[in-house]
């Protein structure tokens, strides 16, 4: 089992403040997009821009960019703050909730459409590669979702991760990635992976099944790792531990070294090696055959 996000959203730039002159197509900083689009203001209830642009403006507006993306909502001191949406025309993804400081701040949903931008035209679609599209619903901070990564525990952090083939993730979030106490669920054979969370992958918990059984122990790259249990339905377990051994492929060129970029996870194989079985009610066990 592994779990295969599909999105990968990009980290939020600082917002900008706002200078305005009368009669110019102000900017406006947005944490999706690079540098300052150009836009327009339209106070609620008129059908003119404002001449001011965002500067200094208080209240209901909407801002529409000249790259076709829309905000409608609430401005403090001329910036977004409080609740308000916004769509981007690029790739049809919408944010409806809270805002502060011109980011993504507190309770909010985010919709992920499956749709392609330009970019993704010109480019050749890559074979399974995976689907692009799901909702978030829960909290954001600094515009990414959970909390920052200096937060207390306290810290509203949870939120539910709809992907478009089905599965869910629900649970605690840092910094944009599952951390902390989460469930993921597979649309495809109804199994779950439940417990802690660290950086977008589980370390330690369990692999759940749809009749009962279970297996508790470590986890390295989403795959069960180290030693654990498997605990089957009528009581009996087995214990033992999974050695994991990396895929190879000589077709398959080596990892670029992208200076700072992380690297994706190596393909590997799940072996148990069962140590001591536990029978319950008598009878006989057998431990599961499991691959990838």
């Amino acid at each position: 089992a592994q779990v295969t996000s599909t999105l990968r959203p990009t980290s939020p730039a600082p917002a900008a403040a706002f200078r305005g002159r009368a009669g110019r197509v102000e900017t406006m900083g947005d944490e999706e997009e690079e540098g300052e689009p150009k836009y327009e203001l339209y106070v609620k209830g008129s059908d003119k821009p404002r001449e001011d642009g965002s500067q200094k403006f208080t209240g209901q507006g909407k801002a529409l960019y000249l790259g076709g993306d829309t905000y409608d909502g609430t401005f403090v001191e001329g910036l977004r703050a409080g609740k308000g949406t916004y769509t981007f025309k690029k790739t049809g993804d919408s944010y409806e909730g809270q805002y502060e400081e011109n980011r993504k701040h507190g309770f909010g949903k985010m919709t992920y459409r499956n749709q392609k931008s330009g970019d993704d035209e010109e480019a050749e679609e890559e074979e399974n590669a995976p689907q692009r599209g799901g909702t978030y619903l829960g909290h954001f901070c600094a515009g990414m979702r959970g909390c920052q990564a200096d937060a207390p525990k306290e810290a509203a952090s949870e939120g539910t991760f709809s992907y478009v083939n089905g599965d869910v993730y629900v649970g605690q979030w840092k910094e944009g990635k599952k951390h902390g106490k989460g469930s993921y669920t597979y649309a495809k054979d109804g199994t779950k992976l439940i417990g802690e969370w660290e950086a977008g992958k589980i370390t330690s918990g369990k692999w759940v099944f749809p009749n009962g059984t279970f297996y508790s122990g470590k986890f390295r790259y989403n795959k069960p790792h180290g030693k654990g249990v498997w605990v089957f339905k009528n009581g009996n377990q087995l214990t033992g531990e999974y050695c994991q051994k990396e895929q190879t492929n000589e077709d398959d060129p080596p990892p670029e070294d992208e200076e700072g970029g992380p690297r994706p996870d190596p393909k590997v194989w799940c072996q148990f090696k069962p140590s001591k079985s536990v029978a319950v009610r008598g009878g006989s066990m057998f431990y599961p055959k499991l691959g990838a």
